[in-house]
């Protein structure tokens, strides 16, 4: 039954999307829906839409916060290379080709670079494949023993020979903006048809074999409809290792050009894809497979945000079964929520606890026959992990970057992303809000 009455769920502190001076907000629940609201002294209220459905988000949210650790060691750097870029994007998060941020040099990197070995680092920028010294970076990080993951557009990867210089100096993964299948949207997102280029791009990592993902966009009008024939293509070739369904964020040039009527938060993203793909992914999928995924970031320490649900499906005969029916997450369902219960007293007990029933479960399914090669190498210690993903493993997440309007300071101090950034005093770690502020210079981040 839906209520007429708002109930704060919990309290929290956000941004004014005007100022970005720092302020209270509730999230609370009406009409069985779940909002943020806040006010700016100076700019009055402000009102976004979280979820449409409050159960999922009310039971999910109260899992996150109570198995995740307080204390986590970041492993995972994004190192934002340079401020130049071949395309000048509409949604872009950044302000592209402006001498915003001094590139960084190796010399100056080095020494974060030494104290993070073993961990998984992203090249971005703009555009990272714009440094003429792109090899030495990948070098540099190999040697340190870290997995190398390049963010980019895929134009410069049109170029067969120089895709497979990359690869050679180590080059574990490309995530690749991929917005859909038609040109139009590439106009509307990228300022450009881009479509030949992408297809281009990714004939040469096929060939190649590079693991790699698929970075879409996903904007209200112009390509909602992209998320079947992305998935289905994704599905059908193997060295597609994961999709990333992003929306739009308010920062950067998205904010000049796209209005905060037109964000979309994650939830919806699952709406739009239990609908395109007729309930064979659904919310209850993610719902089962985000608490074992929270229980399993708890058991290995690692950080992640609230903000990227994740879903993984297993490849078979041209089409897909979702990881928790394999796995029969609704028989150790039980489980997990025993670990929750568990971890408030006993952080050690709750650990054996689930690594035990983990391997009973995967044992007593049929979980090694269809997937072959278990994804299980994240439970080894990082410096002896296998990059590879097995080849009918396709990750799937929706998410969101943070912006004035969706900050929310409790999800935030679990941000699994630190930026390496570079200001007038050097180069330093910085998390994901703090980064983009940095980057795009229009959040007073004191």
């Amino acid at each position: 039954m839906k209520s007429s009455v708002e109930i704060i769920i919990r309290t929290t502190h956000s941004l004014c999307p005007k100022c970005s001076k720092k302020i209270p907000a509730d999230i609370v629940e009406y009409n069985n829906a779940v909002y943020m609201k806040k006010t700016c002294p100076l700019h009055g209220n402000f009102k976004l839409l979280i979820s449409k459905h409050s159960w999922y988000y009310k039971q999910l949210t109260e899992f996150y916060f109570s198995v995740m650790p307080k204390n986590m060691k970041q492993s995972r750097f994004y190192i934002y290379l340079s401020n130049k870029c071949n395309l000048n994007c509409p949604i872009c998060l950044l302000e592209p080709n402006q001498e915003i941020i001094p590139d960084m040099s190796l010399k100056e990197i080095k020494s974060v670079i030494e104290k993070n070995k073993s961990s998984r680092f992203y090249l971005y920028g703009a555009e990272p494949t714009l440094r003429s010294d792109i090899h030495d970076w990948i070098k540099m990080l190999k040697k340190n023993g870290n997995i190398v993951n390049m963010h980019t557009n895929g134009i410069k990867l049109e170029n067969f020979e120089f895709l497979q210089s990359l690869k050679d100096c180590g080059l574990d993964y490309v995530s690749i903006q991929f917005d859909g299948f038609n040109d139009t949207i590439y106009q509307k997102l990228r300022g450009r048809g881009l479509l030949d280029i992408k297809r281009k791009a990714l004939d040469n990592l096929k060939y190649l074999n590079i693991q790699t993902g698929l970075n879409v966009t996903i904007a209200r009008g112009i390509n909602e409809d992209q998320i079947k024939p992305i998935l289905d293509f994704a599905i059908e070739n193997p060295f597609i290792k994961d999709v990333s369904f992003a929306t739009l964020s308010h920062l950067g040039d998205a904010q000049k050009n796209f209005s905060p009527e037109e964000l979309i938060m994650p939830d919806e993203l699952i709406d739009m894809v239990e609908q395109q793909m007729e309930g064979k992914i659904s919310r209850k999928n993610l719902f089962l497979f985000q608490k074992f995924y929270y229980v399993l970031l708890s058991f290995l320490n690692v950080r992640r945000c609230y903000n990227f649900q994740h879903t993984a499906l297993i490849r078979e005969n041209g089409s897909f079964q979702t990881f928790d029916e394999l796995f029969e997450f609704d028989k150790f369902e039980q489980n997990l929520d025993k670990y929750r219960s568990t971890i408030k007293t006993n952080r050690l007990k709750a650990n054996i606890f689930f690594f035990l029933n983990l391997l009973t479960n995967i044992f007593s399914s049929h979980f090694l026959k269809k997937i072959r090669c278990l994804p299980l190498n994240m439970l080894l210690p990082r410096n002896i992990r296998n990059p590879k993903m097995p080849s009918k493993l396709l990750l799937v997440s929706f998410g969101t970057v943070c912006d004035p309007y969706k900050y929310d300071a409790q999800i935030s101090r679990y941000c699994g992303q630190g930026f390496v950034i570079k200001d007038e005093k050097g180069v330093f770690l910085s998390d994901s809000i703090s980064g983009l502020t940095l980057q795009n210079k229009h959040i007073n981040n004191k």
